[in-house]
């Protein structure tokens, strides 16, 4: 057990950016007596409320994305970077980190940019197939990129192979638990024999799923199937909770409501999948299509290439998922198939394999 470390860690705008690094300080406080642990973020997205939550220090910027050519905020972006990149550097020299962590999006852009001009090693974390751009600018200066998915190298052109390190996408410790699933379903106040499908689309939701899972209920309404649906906050249904449908706009515990199913029709964020594959759960995967790097089609892709989950596109889920889960539903040795085929895509020691590779930095 290493006796001192020092680690700053860029991270947040969403929960696929901001939960793998959590996962990795987590694990970094097992191997460390003493560990101090400072986040750089914004102070109006996600890491705002969960980084202090966890027990960390936040120190934020006023970095943003890019909103588009009209936008003012865009207007406003050179100097926003150069802001937020003079305050990474104030404070990695106060702090003095022995390495920082940066897991991509806007956010880890300025804290990386400090890192290599203060000469600190920087790790990156890709958790998509394909890199985004911040990844893709600060990965020529990198000690070392940490990849969710083999596939990832070959979007590193230029890259050291020695410096690509394939581990998996860290996920929180609570999603590794086996949890009893007739005990989850009535944690849900349904029948714990019964097939069960959960259906989310994201904390906020995502209308074209919603829309679609209406039809979904309506079309199995008479049939011994039942239901988790996460709404998100701001969708509104008429539909009401009753003994084959739990209808909630959140999910506070996943590993429960994964626990409880036995098909989950979803996103395919990075974390989303990395949660199916070390859960072994077969899906439906219904990529955004307005992301912006395509990164979530690349990951399903992945994940239905190698038959641990079926893709529909946006575009066809709201006529067409009623009778993917008909076809699926039907066939458990499929169903079956898939839970094992994402299994095979786990990786459940990604979390301790990136804190060892950080603290042997």
């Amino acid at each position: 057990m290493k006796e001192n470390f020092k680690i700053m860690v860029a991270a947040g705008g969403t929960g696929g950016h901001l939960f793998p690094a959590i996962a990795v300080v987590q694990k970094l406080e097992k191997y460390v007596k003493k560990i101090e642990v400072k986040f750089f973020g914004t102070a109006n997205r996600i890491e705002s409320k969960i980084v202090p939550q966890s027990g960390y220090e936040l120190i934020t910027m006023p970095i943003t994305g890019y909103s588009g050519i009209f936008s003012l905020n865009s207007w406003l972006l050179p100097y926003k970077i150069w802001k937020s990149i003079k305050i990474c550097r104030k404070e990695i020299k106060k702090f003095k980190p022995q390495a920082i962590l940066c897991t991509g999006a806007y956010i880890s852009y300025p804290a990386g940019v400090a890192a290599t001009k203060e000469k600190i090693p920087l790790v990156l974390m890709e958790s998509n197939v394909n890199p985004g751009k911040t990844i893709k600018a600060l990965s020529k200066k990198a000690t070392f990129i940490i990849t969710s998915f083999a596939e990832t190298e070959k979007y590193l052109e230029g890259i050291e192979k020695d410096r690509i390190k394939f581990f998996g996408n860290p996920v929180r410790e609570n999603m590794l638990q086996s949890l009893d699933k007739e005990q989850a379903r009535k944690q849900f106040g349904l029948s714990p024999e019964k097939e069960t499908v959960l259906i989310f689309g994201g904390s906020l939701g995502a209308l074209t799923i919603n829309k679609a899972t209406e039809k979904v209920i309506e079309h199995f309404k008479d049939k011994d199937i039942q239901f988790i649906w996460q709404t998100g906050d701001l969708y509104k249904t008429e539909k009401t909770n009753n003994e084959k449908l739990k209808i909630v706009p959140f999910i506070d515990n996943m590993a429960m409501a994964y626990s409880a199913s036995d098909l989950v029709v979803c996103r395919s964020g990075a974390t989303t999948v990395a949660e199916l594959s070390v859960c072994g759960k077969a899906s439906v995967l219904i990529p955004l299509p307005s992301a912006s790097n395509q990164e979530q089609l690349r990951n399903a892709e992945v994940f239905a290439k190698k038959g641990a989950a079926v893709l529909l596109n946006n575009s066809e889920a709201e006529e067409k998922l009623y009778k993917v889960l008909e076809d699926l539903i039907c066939d458990t040795e499929k169903i079956k198939s898939m839970e094992t085929e994402a299994m095979k895509l786990a990786k459940l020691d990604a979390a301790e394999k990136t804190a060892e590779l950080i603290l042997s930095l």
